[in-house]
């Protein structure tokens, strides 16, 4: 069998189904059948999350791509908040209302600076916000109000260091309190840009506890790299957060090649709720994990180069959401946030946004 015809020194970019080769001409008959085809099984698990006929809806789709990161889920509400991607601009914020399936803007009482990665949390909706000097944006957190819209920055430097690549955010609380702590996970910022920025706060895991105000690094760099994805399990004792390095994705951030790795790591939270015992959950085979979701039975989503993948608690992969389906360009455009809203997957497609039913609550809120 031959499997990621990918070029030599650069990350897979060709899906299972498109670079396998057996000498089973049935077996490779299947593959070829399966390149467009929206789910790819390799579990009864999965085949019983779709059932038999999973309802697949293409909800809106445009010329240019403007459903891309955060994939916020506001139960109450039953609408999912999302953002435009920061490669083709500054960013804003959408709104899916999962009732009627209409979309509208956001409206708040100050613009948002470049949203991008999302987080509800009780009653408000965080959003980290990324640097752009050519437009004074600082960079740092923010929390919308739904109700009113009105607009609180949270976070926006760390003694001076700006939050240049600041991109996901995820809340915990303490077991057997009501103390919550925010994580947030930033990323490199490139050397190759030819800036040469030296007031930036240094890449990996930092957390902020709002009861003594105080942030603090929580994750060093040396451990993560290029911190992306981050969540926590429903029992608020264990982390899982997703590394987008790797060989070529490395370079890219002006690291060193072979500096992190395309994975998914899990640690436990000790009792003071800091990170702790790290191990390895998964590694993406395309491309590299980017939006991360843990689900009511401990199930792990991410966003990677193939789609979307489920792995079930024990790190099988049980079967993915094909992206040559729900994209345009898997490679280019890959889908890097969805959002788990219930019983219904929103899958943000960059110039396209669907819902798939499926057939049992797989997050309660």
């Amino acid at each position: 069998m031959q499997t990621c015809h990918a070029q030599e020194n650069s990350i897979c970019s060709i899906p299972f189904v498109n670079g396998t080769d057996t000498l089973d001409p049935s077996i490779n008959s299947l593959l070829k059948s399966a390149v467009h085809a929206p789910f790819i099984s390799y579990d009864d698990e999965f085949l019983a999350l779709l059932g038999p006929n999973p309802a697949v809806e293409l909800i809106d789709e445009r010329e240019v791509n403007f459903a891309a990161e955060a994939g916020v889920w506001i139960s109450e509400r039953n609408e999912v908040w999302y953002t435009t991607w920061i490669n083709d601009g500054p960013t804003r914020v959408e709104i899916l209302d999962l009732v009627d399936n209409s979309i509208r803007n956001l409206t708040s009482s100050m613009p948002l600076e470049n949203p991008n990665g999302g987080y509800y949390h009780q009653g408000l909706v965080y959003f980290t916000c990324l640097r752009d000097d050519t437009r004074g944006w600082p960079g740092g957190v923010v929390s919308v109000d739904p109700e009113t819209g009105n607009v609180e920055r949270i976070l926006n430097s760390y003694f001076g260091l700006k939050f240049d690549n600041i991109d996901d955010v995820a809340w915990v609380t303490q077991p057997g309190t009501n103390n919550s702590f925010m994580f947030i996970t930033i990323l490199p910022y490139p050397e190759t840009s030819g800036l040469g920025k030296n007031d930036t706060l240094p890449q990996g895991v930092w957390r902020w506890d709002p009861q003594t105000k105080l942030l603090l690094p929580a994750i060093s760099r040396t451990e993560l790299p290029v911190a992306n994805g981050i969540r926590f399990s429903k029992d608020q004792k264990t982390l899982w957060v997703t590394d987008f390095g790797g060989a070529e994705r490395s370079r890219n951030w002006g690291l060193p090649a072979e500096v992190g790795a395309p994975a998914i790591y899990k640690y436990m939270l000790d009792e003071d709720m800091w990170p702790v015992n790290k191990r390895i959950f998964g590694v993406s085979r395309m491309q590299a994990p980017d939006g991360i979701r843990v689900d009511d039975q401990g199930r792990v989503w991410t966003g990677e180069g193939e789609g979307i993948v489920v792995r079930a608690a024990d790190g099988r992969i049980i079967g993915l959401f094909n992206s040559q389906y729900f994209t345009r360009d898997p490679t280019s455009t890959a889908i890097v946030q969805f959002a788990l809203a219930g019983d219904t997957l929103v899958i943000l497609g960059q110039n396209k946004l669907w819902t798939v039913k499926l057939t049992e609550k797989v997050l309660s809120d």
